[in-house]
């Protein structure tokens, strides 16, 4: 979902973007990304960071409020939630003070619970970055930090960080072939694998260079790679599959639309597979053959076809009553969430400034895995390492352990360094 920004001053308004329509008790979307720092948290630093956060972004301090037949986000005065003991609290409720984003700590950990429908994972991450530098000032009186990519509360707020980022007038298409994604025969995990209803975790940690001086020697990158590691485990665990792995990589158009301070979920889902007849093919091939598919599914012409979609759909939601636009979004969600095996999202490398030596790990949980025992993979980094959150209903560690062992066959050591039963934060319908 969006703000976007129509009016400045006391009355302050945004325009919603019509995926918030599609929030129902099954599909509540939210986000939890977890930091977790080396000493044990100092509320006072958290408290006074938090602050400096909701004077940043003003677009982010937003409640909900129907209007001719419609949704509006309007200005929400009200101070940030700070929960005890980690836990994340219904958003877009009493208890969040009606905002669609609060705050948590407990002993080392802080976290940002988040609607999905206000931001994605690239809107997500300056928030992060900034809550991250004022405790961090506060905490050690740290004032060596580079600010270079941090947003701070002296900064000059660019309109294009508000503004409603989809034209009102479609983009020009090139008449070109658009990759068309098809698999009828997709591998699922079976309920059997997954033990308990709850979500589970698991943190690994791979050092940097390690993996993109592989993944270079062999024609790939860190999201393609990790992928081929997530296809080769389920084969060591299920030889005998006729199955196609089917991946769901999250792709954003910021680029396109030369938006790319938008604050807005901009991401639209691309697919990948590799068939079981693959499986011995080299590391090259299979880099090859993967970033071909993703490289078909996110190109401009692609991106462009969903924009002028997007400026279709507001169009025809205007003349929908509230109702209306609601079952409409929830039919397209539905129909547009195709079955997959992994869903693998890589924000891209992430320039901490020199925080990361007082953070020890980031944690990014996303996903509903119960729906389609799936298993949902978020790369981020942190220093000298990539941070892998693996996420699966329920615990078993078979696969993790085998993934493990994927990445040590080809000389990349990859640490596990703990794991946790999650649980992401409840969003009240409106």
């Amino acid at each position: 979902m969006s703000c976007s920004h129509q009016r400045k001053g006391k009355n302050m308004q945004y325009k919603v973007m019509p995926l918030l329509y599609s929030g129902n008790e099954k599909f509540k979307n939210t986000i939890r990304f977890s930091v977790e720092f080396i000493d044990t948290i100092d509320f006072d630093s958290l408290s006074y960071a938090v602050k400096q956060v909701q004077k940043r972004y003003p677009y982010f301090s937003v409640k909900i409020k129907e209007q001719n037949e419609e949704f509006v986000l309007v200005s929400n005065p009200k101070p940030f939630i700070i929960s005890e003991k980690n836990r994340p609290i219904c958003l877009n409720s009493r208890k969040s003070n009606e905002h669609f984003l609060a705050f948590a700590y407990d002993n080392n950990i802080i976290s940002v619970d988040i609607s999905h429908f206000i931001c994605d994972g690239n809107g997500l991450i300056p928030l992060v970055k900034t809550l991250c530098y004022y405790y961090i000032l506060r905490r050690y009186n740290d004032s060596g930090i580079d600010v270079s990519n941090i947003y701070t509360t002296k900064d000059n707020i660019n309109n294009e960080e508000y503004l409603y980022p989809i034209p009102d007038s479609p983009l020009l298409e090139e008449h070109s072939e658009t990759y068309q994604f098809e698999s009828d025969n997709r591998f699922s995990f079976d309920t059997d694998f997954f033990k308990g209803d709850n979500v589970h975790a698991y943190h690994l940690q791979i050092k940097q260079d390690d993996l993109i001086k592989f993944a270079k020697s062999n024609h790939g990158s860190p999201l393609s790679l990790i992928s081929i590691m997530l296809y080769k485990a389920t084969f060591e665990i299920f030889p005998q599959t006729d199955k196609d792995i089917v991946f769901q990589i999250p792709h954003t158009y910021r680029e396109t639309l030369k938006k790319p301070l938008s604050h807005d979920c901009l991401a639209r889902v691309v697919f990948a597979k590799l068939s079981p007849k693959q499986k011995d093919e080299d590391m090259s091939f299979l880099n090859d053959t993967f970033r071909e598919q993703i490289s078909l599914g996110c190109n401009k012409v692609s991106d462009i076809r969903a924009i002028n979609g997007l400026i279709q759909l507001d169009a025809y939601m205007n003349t929908l009553p509230l109702s209306g636009k609601k079952k409409t979004m929830q039919e397209i969600i539905s129909s547009t969430l195709l079955p997959h095996t992994f869903g693998v999202s890589y924000t891209g490398n992430i320039s901490w400034g020199g925080m990361e030596k007082y953070i020890a790990d980031v944690h990014p949980y996303a996903g509903e895995m119960q729906k389609d025992n799936t298993i949902s993979v978020e790369i981020f980094t942190i220093g000298e390492y990539f941070s892998l959150c693996i996420m699966q209903k329920g615990k078993n560690p078979v696969f993790v352990k085998q993934l493990i062992k994927c990445f040590d066959s080809v000389g990349i050591e990859c640490i596990l360094r703990g794991e946790i039963a999650y649980q992401l934060p409840d969003y009240l319908i409106p």
